[in-house]
C-alpha cells in the first residue's frame, strides 16, 4: 500500500506541487446507468499529516495557485497566496481528516451519482440528490444528501468525491 508522506519542510507543511493528488492516478469508473461509480488509484495521506492542525488549513486536493493564473492576477504574488489560502479554509481537513478523499470506495445513489447538487447539472434541476460511499478502504458506509429548490440549496455529509461538508443557502 502506498502512503504519501510530506517533503521535509518547516512545520511539515506541504509544497503544492507535491500533493497527494499529484502522486495519485485516480480513476473513476461510472456504471452505464450512472447510478454507481468505483473510485480507485488514490494514495493515502499519512496519519502524521492528518494530526497536523496547521496542514488542515491548506488545500492540497484541488487546483493550486500555480495553476490558477486567472485568480487575482493583478495583485502581487504574496497577496495572491494569502487570499488563495483564505478562500477555502480547512480544505485538507474536509478532504482528508473528516473526509475520505484519500480512500478507494464505491459510490451508489441517484443518477448521475457523482453530482453534488441537482442545480449544478448542465440543465439545472430542482430536487434531491443522495449517495452512499462504501466498500474498498472504508470501514463503514458514509452518506450524503442534498436538496436544490427554488429558494433553498443545502447538503450534508460525504460528497461522492470524498469531501465532507455541510451547506445551507437561502435565495430570497
Amino acid at each position: 500500500m502506498d502512503v504519501w508522506k510530506p517533503p521535509k519542510t518547516p512545520l511539515g507543511l506541504i509544497h503544492r506541487e507535491n500533493s497527494p493528488r499529484d502522486a495519485a492516478m485516480e480513476v473513476v469508473t461510472l456504471s452505464s446507468d450512472e447510478r454507481s461509480a468505483a473510485i480507485s488509484g488514490r494514495v493515502k495521506v499519512s496519519l502524521w499529516l492528518k494530526f497536523n492542525p496547521i496542514w488542515w488549513f491548506f488545500n492540497d486536493a484541488e487546483q493550486n495557485l500555480a495553476h490558477a493564473e486567472w485568480y487575482n492576477s493583478d495583485l502581487p504574488q504574496w497577496q495572491r497566496a494569502v487570499l488563495w489560502n483564505l478562500r477555502n479554509p480547512l480544505q485538507n481537513f474536509r478532504a482528508f481528516v473528516a473526509g475520505v478523499a484519500d480512500k478507494n470506495y464505491t459510490v451508489r445513489g441517484r443518477s448521475p451519482v457523482m453530482t453534488v447538487q441537482r442545480n449544478d447539472l448542465f440543465a439545472p434541476e430542482t430536487g434531491w440528490q443522495w449517495c452512499v460511499l462504501a466498500g474498498g478502504d472504508l470501514w463503514f458506509p458514509r452518506f450524503f444528501v442534498s436538496y436544490s429548490g427554488e429558494r433553498v440549496v443545502w447538503y450534508f455529509g460525504h460528497q461522492p468525491t470524498g469531501f465532507w461538508g455541510a451547506k445551507f443557502n437561502l435565495n430570497l
